[in-house]
């Protein structure tokens, strides 16, 4: 060994001795597992590694939605998002770490105004352009158009509803007859257009298009300082359609137009020189075109300094795009197609549960939402006709604009102008093979009062049933159909309606009724004083007629007076005296008496037999004078009038009144309540007590002795209180118990799939199959058949659990597959290359298990090549099962293919779906297939 060798030998055993003796000896130690952590440090002199940050790991197939999210190794940090699914779903690691959670955002709603909705295969559907509708057509906004050939509408900025007004001076009586137009300067009429060498008439439109070709010539030509135009064009505020009818607003609308292209045309200039794209402060005309080409234009540029191909993207809007086109391809070239650089790869960590590896062993499933698959956008067909001059020519991606034969397309790449010199401008006439679409007279205001038909381009006038046309063809008269004889049967009237009748039957009542509201009555005859009884009878009134019955007779010493009442007869008072002439006539009631004239004094009267004087009993004829509550006691040739017990004699009022005992002597004659009464008082008791039977004590009710209470009662003093057991509620009325449904009643969920409510209580219930109750008597837990070996799968059959049941699954490979696992089968051979590139290379066979109530859009599975390769490319399509529609197959990008279950599953179903993956590499198509079984569980719990 030479020196130099032994000297480099001594320093690295010189080395290896420090380090050793500097490490500490860990042996034995057994470090802790850190949860959540997804980057450790090792400090000095420690066995065990520390958390620096905690985080998610990323699993299955998120993880290449991680590193796709610029996270290396499949880690995110605590707190930190991505969004997947071109940005339809976002998701998050939650602080502290754990599981990555995924949420889907929803699309926002399409304004009502919208005429063109964007549906990108790779986001939300958005509103592309908002305007007005009429009929079947679509009007933009902002814009003004002639509907028919006497009336011009206009869209307002914001849509909606069109904003129609008629055309001044059209006739539509005469379709031929050459328009003008009169501005609001000096009230003169245009040229007239139609006075040409070829005596041909033109249309009002055709007169008002050629009019703004020489206007809008002469005004570009004309302000050539924008401040001026500006000016100008903020004089006119008239209404946007009545631009057809001011020669002045035309030359405003062009004047800016003129504008806003020369602005948009210096924020190009700005861009190409790789200046900064700021707001122009010297502006105030209010055209915002020139920071929007700017930065247009900017993307452009630097999509072309990147070597990317000079495609813009749909959502950049029709100008910007026309803008980022011209700056991408506007100078240098494109790079060559054999100077792009090798295959890269892609994806390189292999997705345990998506993709199908290519030479290695890899199954799985998963379950995210995603958007529809992208397809070319027919852009002229959208915009109908809108975006060119002239005509517009759909290409792959975008579109462009042709002109018409004897016009040239404009740099802009949208107008179109004469290619002749010095040739007066004419208006815009369609192609020869155009055939305008002639208009429905019928349309707009009409003269037809009821129906309008559109015959060749006449309008022909109709009524409805039960109206007839008049002389004048336009309006409608009702036709009475009552004239005719056959309009209603022989009992029925005819009574004539708005176009048409009524037939009413007649109606014959018998004698002593009347009709009234269509109904016989009976008439009442003695109201009506139509009956003949005399007057000593009485009319009662019968249905249908009456009956007279005689008043009543008056006993004897009464006459009946001509009302019918009874009178007393004064037989005293008649010329025949009853009484001689030692008597005197007293007349009675009904009779009379006849007395002996002796004179006796006051208090006495003679006697019957007229011979002597007796005493009168005043208290008995009650001619005494004592008044209410008052006792009469007679005495000789007098009375003497005594007050009743319980009254006093009121010398005042000289009356006897009652005297108020509850009052005289309070709180000794009742217990509780005394209440007075005329002479007298009364003792009484409170609710909840009853008088004793000294008639003055109360004593307390027992009320619970009559079982008031549906359940428990508990007398008090003087009330009682009825109470419910545990599971009860009193009601209102404080009798009555009620059973609680707890079921119904919870704030929360008491169980998690069914609740049964009991008298008193509640139980929770589970289905009859596949689940049994928790230990906690709440959820429902699932049972698994396959390993408490309650199935009835064969030795040749797997058994697969599934949510409330089981199912037996077996794999049989097809003829020349060979089975190498549970899950899949390998091609043996092919006898041809075509046989190669159509059949599958492999079959793995998938099961996936859902429930019914799964929010759809549902991405359930992902299939790609692994590891994938720059220039890969698949073609995904389920050949097999998908007959009702449920599933859809999308494209995410050139490696990855994604199944959805687009469509709601009603009830448990299972379905088993082919789904064929074609990958295309290096010019070689490899078919690869997975039978996939979805299982639909309802969903109990």
């Amino acid at each position: 060994m030479n020196i130099q060798g032994a000297t480099l030998f001594l320093c690295w055993m010189i080395l290896c001795m420090d380090t050793c003796l500097s490490q500490k000896d860990c042996t034995g130690v057994d470090c802790s597992v850190l949860q959540n952590c997804i980057e450790t440090v090792l400090e000095k002199g420690a066995c065990c590694p520390t958390c620096a940050q905690r985080g998610c790991t990323c699993e299955g197939y998120q993880y290449y939605d991680c590193i796709q999210a610029g996270f290396q190794k499949g880690k995110v940090p605590e707190g930190k998002s991505y969004f997947v699914d071109f940005g339809s779903t976002e998701c998050s690691c939650p602080v502290g770490g754990g599981k990555i959670i995924c949420h889907f955002i929803p699309c926002p709603e399409i304004p009502p105004n919208c005429i063109d909705i964007l549906q990108p295969a790779d986001g939300c559907p958005q509103c592309e352009r908002i305007g007005c509708t009429h009929g079947n057509k679509k009007y933009e906004a902002g814009h003004s158009f002639q509907i028919d050939q006497c009336q011009v509408c206009h869209c307002p900025n914001q849509g909606g509803k069109l904003m129609c007004s008629p055309i001044p001076g059209c006739d539509l009586r005469s379709p031929n007859k050459p328009m003008w137009v009169t501005t609001t300067e000096n009230n003169s009429p245009l040229r007239d257009v139609g006075s040409r060498h070829d005596s041909r008439q033109t249309s009002p439109v055709e007169n008002l298009k050629t009019n703004f070709s020489q206007l809008c010539s002469s005004t570009r030509g004309r302000n050539s300082q924008p401040t001026q135009c500006c000016s100008r064009a903020t004089v006119q505020t008239l209404p946007q359609f009545f631009l057809l009818f001011s020669a002045r607003t035309a030359q405003q609308q062009c004047c800016l137009g003129s504008l806003g292209e020369s602005r948009c045309l210096a924020g190009m200039n700005v861009a190409r020189a790789g200046d900064t794209c700021e707001e122009d402060a010297s502006n105030k005309c209010g055209i915002d075109s020139y920071k929007e080409c700017c930065d247009c234009c900017s993307l452009g540029l630097q999509f072309r300094s990147e070597g990317h191909r000079c495609e813009a993207h749909q959502y950049l809007g029709f100008h910007c795009r026309h803008v980022f086109l011209t700056c991408c391809e506007g100078e240098g070239k494109r790079p060559a197609l054999n100077s792009t650089p090798p295959p890269e790869k892609v994806s390189d960590s292999p997705y345990p549960k998506e993709a199908f590896s290519i030479g290695e062993e890899r199954d799985g499933e998963n379950a995210v939402e995603g958007p529809v698959e992208v397809e070319d956008m027919d852009e002229c067909l959208i915009y109908e006709g809108n975006i060119c001059h002239h005509r517009c020519v759909n290409t792959p991606g975008s579109f462009r604009c042709e002109c018409f034969p004897g016009y040239v397309l404009q740099e802009d790449a949208f107008t179109c102008e004469d290619d002749r010199a010095g040739v007066e401008p004419t208006s815009l006439l369609p192609p020869p093979t155009e055939i305008p679409v002639p208009l429905n007279p019928c349309e707009g205001n009409n003269p037809c009062e009821q129906h309008c038909t559109s015959v060749g381009r006449r309008q022909q006038c109709s009524c409805f049933p039960g109206f007839s046309l008049m002389a004048d063809e336009h309006s409608c008269e009702d036709i009475n159909e009552c004239l005719s004889t056959r309009a209603c049967q022989l009992n029925e009237r005819c009574v004539n309606t708005a176009g048409s009748y009524v037939c009413q039957r007649l109606i014959t009542c018998p004698p002593g009724h009347q009709i009234k509201n269509d109904i016989c009555e009976d008439i009442n005859e003695c109201e009506q004083q139509s009956h003949n009884c005399g007057p000593g009878f009485e009319c009662v009134n019968t249905v249908g007629s009456f009956r007279c019955n005689p008043k009543p007779q008056c006993p004897v010493g009464f006459n009946q007076e001509a009302q019918g009442n009874c009178m007393d007869i004064d037989e005293c008072g008649t010329l025949a005296q009853p009484c001689s002439l030692a008597f005197n006539c007293i007349n009675t009631v009904g009779s009379y008496m006849c007395q002996r004239k002796i004179i006796c004094s006051r208090g006495y009267h003679a006697s019957p037999e007229g011979s002597r004087c007796i005493d009168v009993d005043e208290c008995q004829s009650s001619l005494h004078r004592c008044g209410e509550g008052q006792l009469c006691h007679n005495l000789p040739g007098s009375y003497r009038c005594e007050c009743q017990t319980g009254y006093q004699y009121d010398s005042f009022r000289r009356m006897c009144v009652d005297v108020n005992e509850c009052w005289r002597y309070p709180g000794r004659l009742c217990a509780q309540t005394c209440e007075n009464t005329p002479g007298s008082y009364e003792c009484s008791c409170t609710s909840g007590f009853r008088l004793s039977s000294d008639g003055k004590n109360c004593e307390d009710v027992n009320e619970c002795l009559a079982s008031p209470c549906s359940q428990e009662c508990a007398n008090i003093y003087g009330s009682y209180q009825c109470y419910c057991r545990q599971g009860y509620y009193l009601r209102e009325d404080g009798h009555t118990c009620e059973d609680i449904d707890e079921c119904s009643q919870s704030i929360g969920h008491l169980c998690t799939y069914k609740c049964v409510n009991v008298p008193g209580s509640y139980q929770c219930a589970c289905p009859e199959y596949g689940y049994t109750m928790s230990p906690n008597g709440r959820s429902c837990r699932d049972i698994d058949e396959c390993m408490t070996g309650a199935h009835n799968c064969s030795l040749a059959e797997t058994c697969y659990n599934i949510q409330g049941g089981y199912r037996c699954l077996s794999l049989n490979c097809p003829p020349n597959y060979r089975k190498v696992s549970d899950t899949r089968c390998e091609r043996i051979s092919c006898p041809n290359y075509l046989e190669c590139q159509n059949s599958p290379l492999r079959i793995t066979y998938y099961y996936l298990s859902f429930q019914s109530n799964i929010v759809i859009p549902a991405q359930i599975f992902r299939i790609g090549p692994s590891p994938a390769y720059s220039g890969d490319n698949v073609i995904v399509s389920i050949t097999q099962g998908n007959e009702e529609n449920y599933f859809s197959t999308r494209k995410l990008n050139a490696y990855t293919g994604a199944v959805y279950l687009h469509r709601q599953v009603e009830g448990p179903r299972d379905f088993l779906i082919n789904v064929e993956m074609k990958l295309w590499r290096q010019g070689t198509f490899t078919t690869f297939q997975a039978r996939i079984y979805v299982f639909i569980t309802a969903n109990p719990l």
